[in-house]
């Protein structure tokens, strides 16, 4: 009989099992459903937080600091629930919270619908944080790219390398802080203070993901490397690199723009998407790479 304890760690043909099953899960049906989805769970409860913290000037840094924390602290609790679990429950928990995580099939879907018949700008408003109605073709397309090269890392790359680290607890942790970003790390006067310890510490999550994203990116187009020297923000080496892997200007106006070939169109959002396909492969087999040399 199998003995459980809470920090117990996945064997390790158990997480390569989980790795593996998880993305398949991932590549048959994209996300799990609303109701059943942990990383909605985490955006709902920092979403809940945001609203009832009344902003008070510089008390929201240690708020948002601690309602982070509360956040990233039910995540870990989460990802320990397998190894209360006796087998095979504990692997199947175990694999349903990594597809949970990981989000290839559903951004694939996303990016696809906003290009089924011509760019649509409300479609395009679905995946992306700027306002979309003012924006030309190009820049709906420029749009879609760029969100599709940062779901490669926040949605694929980072939470697989995690897990392969630091096993289930790192997938789930890293989508928990990646969410708070997502919700409350603004640089607006609403978020400035709130949602600052959220934006650093997903910034310092993000830090050797992003640039390992662009070694991936460089199997495909040795132009990917480029985006060392030219990167809009922290966590943009992925956008740099899909400008010039596909050769094409990337801009979102008033804020950046990569210059690294002609204005994109509805075709380069198709070729964005298979580039996705592929270097999501190569962060899949990058991982399991990692689970077996961990090992030794």
């Amino acid at each position: 009989m199998k003995s459980h304890y809470i920090l117990q760690p996945l064997m390790l043909s158990d997480q390569m099992a989980v790795l593996l099953l998880a993305v398949i899960l991932d590549f048959a049906f994209g996300e799990p459903p609303s109701f059943a989805h942990p990383v909605v769970w985490f955006g709902k409860l920092i979403g809940f937080f945001d609203s009832k913290w009344n902003r008070r000037g510089l008390p929201d840094v240690i708020a948002g600091a601690f309602f982070t924390f509360i956040v990233i602290a039910f995540a870990l609790l989460l990802s320990q629930s397998p190894s209360l679990l006796p087998q095979p429950f504990d692997f199947l928990v175990s694999t349903y919270l990594l597809f949970s995580c990981i989000s290839i099939r559903s951004m694939v879907d996303h990016a696809k619908a906003t290009i089924s018949n011509g760019v649509d700008a409300k479609k395009v408003q679905m995946i992306v944080s700027r306002d979309t109605s003012k924006l030309s073709r190009h820049q709906l397309c420029s749009a879609v790219i760029e969100s599709v090269a940062e779901n490669f890392v926040d949605g694929v790359l980072a939470p697989l390398l995690y897990f392969a680290i630091f096993g289930l607890p790192g997938a789930v942790v890293y989508r928990a802080i990646n969410v708070c970003d997502a919700m409350v790390g603004y640089r607006t006067p609403e978020y400035e203070k709130f949602g600052k310890f959220a934006a650093r510490i997903d910034d310092a999550a993000n830090f050797i993901p992003a640039r390992l994203s662009v070694l991936l990116f460089a199997l495909l187009n040795p132009r990917a490397l480029k985006a060392y020297r030219h990167s809009v923000k922290l966590n943009g080496h992925a956008m740099v690199a899909m400008a010039y892997t596909l050769r094409v200007t990337l801009e979102k106006p008033g804020s950046y723009i990569i210059k690294a070939g002609r204005l994109p169109s509805e075709r380069d959002v198709e070729r964005s998407i298979s580039v996705f396909w592929m270097v999501s492969c190569l962060a899949v087999l990058f991982s399991a790479v990692l689970i077996v040399l961990k090992s030794f």
